[in-house]
């Protein structure tokens, strides 16, 4: 398969430091793959083989040509000049040359109902669009002006072979600190791909115009280092420019099968970078559009990952954060999917592969092989009660650090779920209750999912009280400085003693932090918990909203209690 080729060479290529010379061996990989896919430009292919984007080997290829020995050089010259067409034409709105063949294999045929000059038409009207969001309404700046070459200082796009792709991005000029100019070449015709036509065109010349800009003001160097960037962006961009298109969803399977990767893998024979452009979706949803483009404009000085959560930092957020959260989002898809939460397009989105276990308690579940920047996502299946629970537990790794400079490192946790509190465990529902045990903590995070409801939220509980199990307090909220008018003064909870003496009664912040338990004797009724705040602590609690918990025999009932400290 083509695609899996120059992944591989991809791959080989961005393992090594864009400062490092290459060393004979990657030359001779990065000229015997090119010349493959320039030899091999054939469409009628089916469209799981199709290359995306072959902008990561022709930048690369070119930055490096004056490495190769003088007869090699000069054939990769000859094959890496303009394409040279028959016609071209200027787009609506005078941004873009657009060159094109009428006649021949290589003449658009988007529409076969329109000629060429109309479907190359089509192509400047897309293009418009693209520079109107990406540039105009974004705030990116245009790629700059390449001194004429193609006839004038307009942006050119050729409408060619694309050596099989939907297109890519050729650095031309270097303009210094990492800079180039450019031009773009798409595919004539987009038969047998996942999106085919127009609409392929369409979302070809967002991803690409991206990259245009990507290498004309940010960096064409650090695609070395950080390929899975550029890709999720521009394929981002595809989404963001033409909503309607989604031919990112040809690359998300391999993700969300895969979400216990590192985050910024660019990994042979894969998708990795185009698979993830919804993490771009899912910042924009979150901030804006804006925080994109902070990250571009650090990238020149930073690493990627570190750009990115240089940008959340500004927000008040972290990349572990938003990466757990991320998890969540992903979790709710395809029949989980909520309208009006998470994702917009999330029915449309493949389920998330979970790594599922039985339900036995206070049983530690130890997980080795945990990479840097991963989500991990671990099902437990309580099939004793009816309905069965299914508790899914996404846990989520943010070392960014390591996973720059030590990908291959591993990491393990032990998490336990238990139907009783033990010491450092955190309730997540009346019959839940769960210990997480790693080291290093700071680089972790923890959110859980009870059948289909988020009851913690990176180390945030998220309370679910049945109202059939709930209790009711009075009075609520309670006021430190009232006295109330009932046989003693303190906040009394309905519950029924089906007999029992007494209750185990706890109290907890919404932190799930402990900050009362007792024993507590049933009035004489078998009706009444008689809880005197007053007397039993010491110090008076703070203002907030605390969660109080009964287990009366095996039975577990919870409620909530408002507290004015005042």
């Amino acid at each position: 398969m083509r695609v899996i080729q120059i992944l591989i060479y991809l791959t080989f290529f961005t393992a090594v430091a864009y400062s490092q010379e290459y060393k004979k061996e990657q030359l001779d990989s990065l000229y015997n793959a090119f010349m493959e896919i320039h030899n091999t430009q054939d469409n009628s292919v089916e469209s799981s083989e199709n290359i995306k984007c072959t902008f990561g080997i022709v930048n690369q290829l070119i930055r490096n040509i004056d490495n190769y020995p003088e007869q090699q050089k000069q054939l990769l010259k000859s094959l890496l000049e303009r394409p040279i067409k028959q016609k071209s034409i200027v787009s609506p709105e005078n941004k873009f040359r657009i060159h094109y063949d009428l006649t021949g294999s290589e003449a658009p045929n988007y529409n076969l109902l329109l000629s060429a000059d109309e479907n190359a038409i089509q192509v400047a009207v897309a293009a418009d669009s693209a520079y109107n969001f990406e540039v105009n309404f974004l705030g990116y700046p245009p790629p700059p002006a390449d001194n004429g070459d193609g006839g004038d200082n307009l942006y050119d796009i050729y409408i060619t072979s694309a050596m099989g792709s939907y297109g890519f991005t050729q650095p031309e000029t270097s303009l210094g600190n990492q800079k180039y100019t450019s031009y773009i070449e798409i595919h004539y015709s987009f038969k047998n791909f996942y999106t085919e036509g127009l609409a392929a065109a369409k979302v070809t010349v967002a991803h690409e115009f991206h990259h245009a800009i990507q290498v004309g003001n940010y960096s064409a160097d650090k695609f070395d280092v950080d390929p899975f960037f550029y890709e999720m962006t521009s394929t981002a961009m595809e989404e963001f420019v033409y909503d309607d298109v989604n031919d990112y969803y040809a690359y998300m399977p391999h993700y969300f099968n895969a979400t216990n990767r590192i985050f910024n893998s660019f990994r042979s024979g894969t998708t990795d970078g185009y698979d993830i452009a919804i993490w771009n979706i899912f910042l924009q949803n979150k901030f804006g559009y804006g925080i994109i483009k902070k990250q571009w404009e650090l990238l020149p000085n930073t690493s990627a990952l570190a750009a990115i959560q240089s940008s959340l930092t500004d927000e008040n957020t972290s990349f572990g954060q938003e990466l757990n959260e991320f998890g969540i989002w992903t979790f709710f898809t395809k029949y989980r999917a909520m309208p009006g939460k998470y994702f917009e397009e999330a029915a449309d989105y493949p389920l998330v592969r979970l790594s599922i276990t039985g339900y036995t308690p206070n049983s530690p579940v130890s997980i080795t092989n945990i990479k840097a920047t991963s989500n991990n996502f671990l099902a437990f299946i309580n099939s004793s009660v009816t309905p069965r629970d299914t508790l899914v537990v996404i846990i989520t790794n943010s070392d960014y650090a390591t996973a720059i400079d030590s990908a291959s490192k591993n990491f393990n946790f032990e998490y336990t779920l238990a139907s009783d509190s033990s010491e450092g465990s955190v309730m997540l529902t009346n019959n839940y209750f769960a210990k997480f045990s790693v080291d290093q903590p700071n680089f972790w995070s923890v959110s859980e999912v009870l059948n289909n409801q988020v009851v913690r939220q990176n180390g945030t509980i998220i309370i679910i009280i049945p109202a059939s199990e709930e209790l009711f307090a009075y009075p609520n909220p309670f006021y430190y400085n009232k006295i109330y008018n009932n046989d003693c003064n303190c906040i009394k909870i309905a519950a029924d003693s089906k007999g029992e003496a007494d209750a185990n009664f706890n109290v907890y912040t919404p932190a799930m932090e402990l900050v009362y338990s007792a024993t507590i004797p049933f009035d004489i009724t078998g009706k009444i918990l008689k809880w005197d705040i007053r007397k039993v602590l010491n110090t008076k609690l703070a203002s907030g909203v605390y969660i109080y918990v009964t287990k009366i025999g095996s039975e577990t009932s919870a409620g909530k209690l408002v507290i004015f400290n005042e």
